[in-house]
């Protein structure tokens, strides 16, 4: 049985600048726990015993993070690049003191593999290599694999898909005998091309199919689709507490809720959850959309979790908490959606009024009006292209060390005092309800980098939604 693993996690990131400017790329968010905790959790689950880490940027960070993985269940090494190595250089480095076959996983490819079963094919072929490929159909994106019985006996870089010898390409995941990493020369070496090519023509590398998920995550936009996706293990055993978006994730924007998603609501209460609810609307809004049609306690956590009130139906409200922007910062705020509004000719299909709202914590702006036809609003900026646009002209106007950017619902902008966005909304109420992040279950819509559902991201696991219906189907699952 294999027991030791080697990341390879040593990349700069500079592909998802500027969220790798201050954080260490294998500690970005993915719903709830950094990218190479899936990954190091998924080995321990496994039987894997130890686990080397290659790190070369910021790697003190990644170790005070970790430390020696006991937490984690088995033991964390870190070996750290001097300077880039390439992935042939950094695994001869790492590697050098290792006498048995080894996992070598890629630090930024997250999977549901079982490494029991790649493993185990090692064992049956006896090759100095076992690769596990997954079946893509843009294989013109990546390096394809030919293969000859259960072996690789070419790669194919980039071919066009009608030329392409199989669907089947590199999912990052190998055996490794240490004897084959003697092809490589010392220094900084590529291990697919001084290595894994060589060894293709000897017919030296088995192949491990993966019919699971396979998300990469070396570049934004892979980054965003794997937030949006990658499902993880979740322990469902030890949530106590469900917190949810509201706008697109419990309801239509700016629509109550509806009656099947409120009876879920309540019957998860009775079977003992705690529920709370998030969003940048106003506590005025939220208490029409959600606790009107409630029959059971739950907190409505407004204006980004800025203000927390706690519901008793059908008459009880009780504010716990509250944070509110200084008239200046409101006036300021305002001010600068006032210029943005004018500079791209943004013209609310209700009112001004309705365009930029006061909600006392949090200003948020949404551009065709709040309340502007549901059908009109998802199709302004579905993929909030034009946000991301306004959000960089906003940050020439405001003090991005001063104010939180973040977009939220379909048309809307939220901003807020620099720290006070979902993850700290969340933080403080688990600190006011006395419950710790890993009982909680998160769902929300805008789970990616930009949206007003990533914050949440870094502290609790998340479940991605597509719409209410979505959430609704995952809700009943849990009762």
């Amino acid at each position: 049985m294999i027991d030791t693993a080697l990341i390879l996690a040593g990349g700069f990131g500079t592909r998802l600048r500027p969220l790798t400017d201050t954080t260490p790329k294998p500690l970005l968010p993915m719903k709830g726990k950094p990218i190479i905790q899936h990954i190091i959790e998924n080995c321990a689950r496994q039987g894997v015993k130890q686990v080397f880490i290659s790190t070369g940027y910021k790697p003190e960070v990644v170790m005070r993070h970790f430390g020696d993985g006991s937490k984690l269940g088995l033991k964390l090494r870190y070996c750290i690049e001097p300077r880039p190595l390439g992935t042939g250089g950094a695994v001869k480095e790492a590697a050098a003191l290792l006498t048995k076959p080894f996992f070598l996983l890629w630090g930024d490819n997250l999977m549901d593999i079982s490494l029991t079963a790649l493993g185990q094919i090692h064992q049956q072929e006896q090759k100095a290599v076992t690769m596990t490929l997954t079946p893509r159909t843009d294989v013109e994106n990546f390096g394809v694999a030919k293969l000859q019985d259960n072996h690789i006996i070419q790669f194919v870089e980039k071919p066009s898909r009608e030329l392409a010898p199989s669907n089947l390409i590199n999912a990052g995941a190998f055996v490794i005998e240490p004897r084959c990493l003697d092809l490589l020369p010392e220094g900084v070496s590529s291990i697919e091309h001084d290595c894994f090519e060589k060894l293709a023509t000897q017919k030296e590398i088995a192949a491990y199919i993966h019919q699971g998920q396979w998300f990469p995550t070396d570049t934004m936009e892979k980054y965003s689709l794997a937030c949006q996706y990658f499902s993880p293990v979740i322990n469902f055993e030890k949530k106590k507490v469900i917190i949810a978006d509201v706008d697109g994730t419990i309801c239509e924007s700016c629509q109550k809720i509806r009656p099947e998603m409120a009876a879920a609501v309540n019957k998860l209460v009775k079977k003992g959850y705690r529920f709370a609810f998030i969003s940048g609307t106003k506590m005025e809004d939220l208490l029409q959309m959600i606790s009107s049609h409630l029959n059971a306690e739950h907190h409505l956590l407004a204006s980004t979790g800025t203000k927390c009130c706690k519901v008793l139906p059908p008459t009880t409200r009780q504010i716990c908490y509250n944070r509110s922007l200084t008239p200046e910062q409101r006036q300021e705020i305002i001010a600068a959606f006032e210029i943005l509004a004018e500079t791209f000719n943004i013209i609310p299909a209700t009112s001004k009024e309705d365009q930029i709202q006061d909600r006392d914590s949090q200003i948020t702006f949404s551009a065709i009006g709040r309340k502007a036809p549901i059908a009109l609003k998802e199709t302004y900026d579905p993929t909030g292209e034009k946000r991301r646009t306004w959000v960089a002209f906003l940050k020439e106007k405001l003090d991005p060390e001063k104010y939180e950017f973040n977009i939220g619902g379909t048309t809307s902008i939220d901003i807020t005092e620099k720290g006070l966005d979902k993850e700290e909304g969340i933080r403080e109420f688990l600190k006011y309800s006395h419950f710790a992040p890993e009982e909680v279950l998160y769902f929300g819509d805008k789970l990616y980098p930009g949206g007003n559902d990533y914050p949440a991201s870094k502290i609790v696991d998340c479940l991605a939604v597509k719409n209410p219906e979505d959430t609704l189907a995952k809700l009943k699952e849990l009762l």
